[in-house]
Order: C-alpha cells, then sequence, then structure tokens
C-alpha cells in the first residue's frame, strides 16, 4: 500500500486542488520497500565498495547481474557467487540498522552458445538462479557491453533452450542491443527489437521476456502495446534512472562526458519522454532495474576504451522519485519501485514500508574509488528510516 502525506491546505486549495498542485503538496511518500530488478555488484573488493549501497536503499532484493570476468554461467558458478555476496553482505548487517535485513541476491544464468538446456532448467529448479540473462556478440566476440563477449553468436542455435524455459516458465532477462558493427550506435535497440526479439516472442509465446534497461521509445512503444492486456502479459521492461533523467546531449556536455556513458547510451530527447511517459504514467509493464554499474575512476575515465556504466545504487529510489515528482505522477511511484512484475523473478510485494521525504540530499561525489551519477549535486527527496 502508497500511502502520500501533504502538507496542510492553504486557503486557496480549500475548494478542490488540482491533480498538480495536489503533488506539489506532498512532501512524504511511504510505499513497500522495493526490489532493483537489475544490478550490477562485481565482486571482491568492489562489491564490498558498492552492495552496503543498495542495502542502504531498502532493497529486499536485486537481480544480480552475472557479467563477471569469468561469467556466472553454470550452476557451480553461481552457487559460489551468491555465497560470496552472503559472506559480504552478513559482514555488514551484523550491528548495523534494520535497513540490511532480508535482503535476497537473485541469481542468473549467464546464456552462453554451450549452455544446456537442462542445465538451465536444473539450475531453476534447485532455486540456484531465477532467471537466464542474454547478451549478445557478434561474430568477432565483440559484445555490446561490459563482459559480453561470451554472450551469444547463434541466437537461432539457443531456441531449444528457450523451449526450456518457455515449458517452465523461466524468465529470459534480454540485453537488446544488436552488436554489429555497421549498425547505427542510436538505433541498436530497434534493430534487435525487429531482428531478435520479435521472432523469439513469436516462436515462444509463453516465455516470460524482460527488456532490460530499455532506453528507445520505440522500443517502449512495441513493449507496452504487446498483447493483449497486462493480466496476462509475458513480455516486460525494466528502465534505470539515469535514462529517466538524461538524454545523449549529456555525454557531450563540456566535452566528452565518460559519467554519463553507458550501454544502452541515452538516446536523443523524444526517446526519452516517451519512455518516461510510459514509466511515470503509471504503465504496469515498465518497473525500477537500476542498471547500477560501477567502475573505478581509472576505468572510467581513461581516454580509449572507457568503461561503459553508471552508478546510480547510493541515491536510486531518490533519484526515480525525482523523477515522478517531476511528472506530477507521485502516486505511480510505488507500483514501479515495489510491485510490478515482481511474481516474474519469483518475488512478492513486501510486507515492510519505506519513506521517502521531501527533504534536500546531496548526492555524493565518489563512493570508494567510484564516481556517482549526478555526484555533488542535490536531489529533492531522501530516503529515510
Amino acid at each position: 500500500m502508497t500511502r502520500i502525506y501533504a502538507r496542510p491546505l492553504s486557503p486557496r486549495f480549500l475548494t478542490s486542488p488540482s491533480p498538480i498542485e495536489r503533488n506539489k503538496m506532498l512532501n512524504r511518500i511511504t510505499i513497500p520497500r522495493w526490489f532493483d530488478r537489475h544490478l550490477h555488484i562485481r565482486d571482491s573488493e568492489m562489491m564490498k565498495t558498492v552492495l552496503p549501497c543498495t542495502l542502504k536503499q531498502r532493497a529486499t532484493g536485486a537481480i544480480i547481474m552475472p557479467n563477471l570476468a569469468d561469467p556466472i554461467s553454470s550452476i557451480e558458478k553461481a552457487k559460489a557467487y551468491r555465497e560470496r555476496i552472503t559472506v559480504v553482505y552478513q559482514a555488514h548487517a551484523e550491528g548495523t540498522p534494520g535497513y540490511y535485513s532480508r535482503f535476497e541476491p537473485c541469481m542468473t544464468c549467464y546464456l552462453t552458445d554451450s549452455t544446456s538446456p537442462d542445465e538451465v532448467v536444473r539450475g531453476f529448479q534447485e532455486g540456484v538462479w531465477r532467471a537466464v540473462k542474454l547478451y549478445m556478440a557478434n561474430q568477432k566476440g565483440q559484445g555490446g557491453t561490459t563482459g559480453s563477449a561470451h554472450g551469444v553468436k547463434d541466437l537461432l542455435g539457443r531456441y531449444p533452450v528457450f523451449e526450456a524455459m518457455e515449458k517452465h516458465k523461466i524468465p529470459l532477462l534480454g540485453h537488446f542491443e544488436a552488436v554489429e558493427e555497421d549498425v547505427d550506435e542510436f538505433d541498436r535497440e530497434i534493430v534487435s527489437v525487429d531482428r531478435d526479439l520479435k521472432p523469439i516472442l513469436k516462436s515462444f509465446p509463453g516465455l516470460p521476456v524482460v527488456f532490460e534497461h530499455l532506453t528507445d521509445g520505440r522500443a517502449a512503444d512495441f513493449v507496452a502495446g504487446y498483447g493483449c492486456c497486462d493480466e496476462h502479459a509475458t513480455l516486460f521492461a525494466t528502465v534505470t534512472a539515469h535514462h529517466l533523467m538524461i538524454n545523449r546531449n549529456a555525454m557531450f556536455w563540456g566535452g566528452m562526458n565518460a559519467g554519463h556513458y553507458c550501454k544502452p547510451v541515452p538516446k536523443r530527447e523524444s526517446h526519452r519522454q516517451r519512455v518516461r511517459k510510459y514509466v511515470t504514467g503509471g504503465h504496469r509493464r515498465f518497473g525500477a532495474g537500476t542498471d547500477s554499474a560501477p567502475h573505478d575512476e581509472q576505468m572510467k575515465s581513461r581516454c580509449y576504451g572507457c568503461a561503459a556504466g553508471i552508478f546510480t545504487a547510493p541515491t536510486a529510489v531518490e533519484m526515480y522519485t525525482t523523477a515522478f515528482d517531476e511528472d506530477n505522477a507521485l502516486e505511480h511511484l510505488g507500483a514501479f519501485l515495489s510491485e510490478n512484475f515482481l511474481g516474474t523473478y519469483g518475488m512478492r510485494v513486501s510486507s515492510e514500508q519505506m519513506t521517502i521525504e521531501r527533504t534536500p540530499l546531496k548526492v555524493p561525489v565518489k563512493v570508494g574509488a567510484v564516481q556517482v551519477f549526478k555526484g555533488g549535486t542535490e536531489l529533492p527527496w531522501k530516503l529515510v528510516g
């Protein structure tokens, strides 16, 4: 349940304030604890640095991305990775406030050209992973994002895996970007929709599919319009806070801005507005997935081969809230963060709550050696308690 608190009405509002006026009066929102549907926490020392940020943001859990240097592509690797996460989580949970309690790291299987249907099904049935992650790579072994070089080169060859996944309702989490060098950088998503996603949906209509970190307005139209109704939907999309807040111009202000470079890259303003309209308008097929992707400053700022990824974990909830507030749509925030299609991942809406207040929050510039998105600026909302 979402609870919204307002300031006392001034005399001019004693009649009936408009929705926009009512939104501007809100100063506190209470919603169920949220769930991050797409998160990178890396490994080793980097994990120790960044995982506490998500814990402090009151997340009940997160879909953990498997694109490490050694991809999480087997049951054994996924079990070992989850154990390493648990060790870090428990180390921070001891003697700390309650926001560290009950965090569920939901593992994913990195799909390769050699992954067998039996491995995928067994890992799912044994509770090792919740979903399968699809990265694609071209014939040269070049992927579209960090750690994707081991991705699928022969998508048709993976259809037996998709068939088994459809039978057992195992979600496919897709990084749908065409990886061929001759595809325009700003059209990679829509090319992949037509060439890759549509044939998968046609061949496996019962397969749950999540379009990860969607940025293209044309792709958003497709997700929103696919199928008959939300009640029986099998296609969903996650959207990041940073893609709601910036367009492609942000990568070039003041010269090349590495801090705003991620994959998929931000698109033109018209695409940002179309995606944001579905998100803040309350469309139930869209949900929060931060794609918070930390890199140390040296990797992020180098002139050639700059790492793709934006680190939003320290203030993700506040950034999402700001976007909904700007669109006078705070009544839809709780569903987007805490409810939409959680059952796809085997999660339930939390019975615990969290509160966001209209209080200025200074975004940290760095966490460890990792630059924070919008670091040094101020947000108008703050997660409390």
